[in-house]
């Protein structure tokens, strides 16, 4: 087909076949990967359905060409914080693709089992959009127990989970599915694959995951553009971004009160009350600010913001906010490269992600798309307190 722009103007069905020209063009097929960024244009004003449909293709096409390190992350996510099971089948289907199987990719496998054994459904993959039926779909959990069975000896380490689920037999399987069950766990049983080729064996993350997970630093990214961008905090208080984010290293996380995934802002602000547990008990909580940004800014006001925070037991005083921007919003998502887009003022898609500023209020690191852990947080924050007390003294 001709070649087109991935925009907010194309129909689905056209959408749909520019994601097939791309994955039968070996020279375009790396666009397939900047079609899954949440913030592309081609999302902007789509329904969460839409998005699903979108997204779930693009997953299929890779399954198709070969999962890419570069595409891998983005089907991990799906993986580990995925509650469609159209999007977390295509996933787990697109993951069977990678060039090896790797033990470090069995955790996530099975917390998609956990996170979608509820919400299981029939689904197909022929055509764009297509519905499936009993007759002739699969589901998501029998997608997900195919990639267990395609690590084989690599996904040993969640065989106790498995045994679990197999255990409890009033939980819901079908007959069929503890069938299925029981043949992955006979191939995860099996015998190790041979010495040369267990590099992996011990959950070592593929060098290019490993890559996607660290912090990224080096040349920081300036806050001028948006240090006029005026924020409500939770008790309505005005404060700029230069007055809050400067002087002092902070953490900033962003959410949404009306996000309904728990596995995504729920938990975000759950962890980010752990991490301030973290800085309060090495008492860095005065050394080292936190901040939670909403991306929807219209809806939280300071009650909902407030209450959201108190119902998981965040701080929040004069270092420790929440916050909505009420001038400059465009600016700030431009600023941090947020990883979200819209329908109206609703948020359609979203990541997770987690940033570090430096005391000039720049960005120093930043963490997306799995879930963070909350020392690895403090360590990095204090790493940076520890840099900028160094350069002070240095420069006395």
């Amino acid at each position: 087909m001709p070649h087109v722009t991935a925009t907010a103007a194309l129909s689905e069905q056209q959408f749909g076949a520019l994601v097939e020209a791309l994955s039968s063009d070996p020279t375009r097929r790396a666009e397939l990967t900047d079609l899954l960024r949440e913030d592309h244009p081609v999302y902007d004003q789509r329904s969460a359905a839409s998005i699903v449909r979108m997204r779930g293709w693009i997953l299929i096409a890779l399954s198709h060409v070969g999962l890419t390190d570069t595409a891998l992350l983005f089907v991990l996510e799906e993986l580990d914080t995925g509650r469609d099971a159209y999007l977390v089948a295509a996933a787990a289907r697109a993951l069977r693709s990678y060039a090896n199987p790797v033990a470090a990719f069995a955790p996530f496998v099975m917390r998609a089992i956990t996170n979608i054994r509820y919400h299981d459904e029939y689904v197909a993959f022929e055509r764009y959009g297509e519905y499936a039926i009993s007759a002739t779909g699969t589901t998501s959990l029998s997608e997900l127990l195919a990639t267990l069975v395609w690590l084989g000896p690599h996904a040993c380490e969640i065989l106790p989970e498995l045994e679990q689920l197999r255990m409890n037999r009033g939980g819901g399987f079908s007959n069929h599915l503890l069938l299925e069950i029981e043949r992955t766990l006979e191939a995860i049983s099996g015998p190790a694959p041979p010495m040369d080729h267990r590099t992996d064996m011990c959950c070592t993350s593929p060098i290019s995951l490993g890559d996607a997970l660290s912090w990224v630093r080096g040349s920081r990214c300036g806050c001028e553009t948006i240090e006029s961008t005026v924020f409500k905090d939770h008790d309505g208080a005005r404060i700029t971004f230069r007055e809050f984010f400067r002087g002092h290293p902070s953490v900033v996380v962003f959410f949404y009160t009306r996000c309904d995934n728990p596995q995504k802002c729920s938990l975000t602000i759950t962890k980010l009350a752990r991490l301030q547990n973290l800085l309060l008990e090495r008492g860095l909580a005065e050394q080292i600010r936190t901040a939670a940004i909403t991306y929807d800014p219209g809806f939280d006001i300071p009650e909902r913001l407030r209450g959201y925070a108190k119902n998981r037991g965040v701080l929040m005083n004069v270092d420790h906010r929440m916050l909505r921007a009420v001038e400059g919003i465009n600016e700030l998502r431009a600023h941090f490269k947020l990883g979200v887009n819209f329908i109206g003022s609703l948020v359609n898609r979203h990541r997770i992600e987690v940033y570090i500023l430096d005391a000039a209020g720049g960005i120093a690191a930043s963490f997306e798309r799995i879930h963070w852990d909350e020392q690895q947080i403090i360590e990095r924050a204090v790493a940076l307190l520890n840099e900028e007390r160094d350069a002070r003294a240095r420069s006395k």
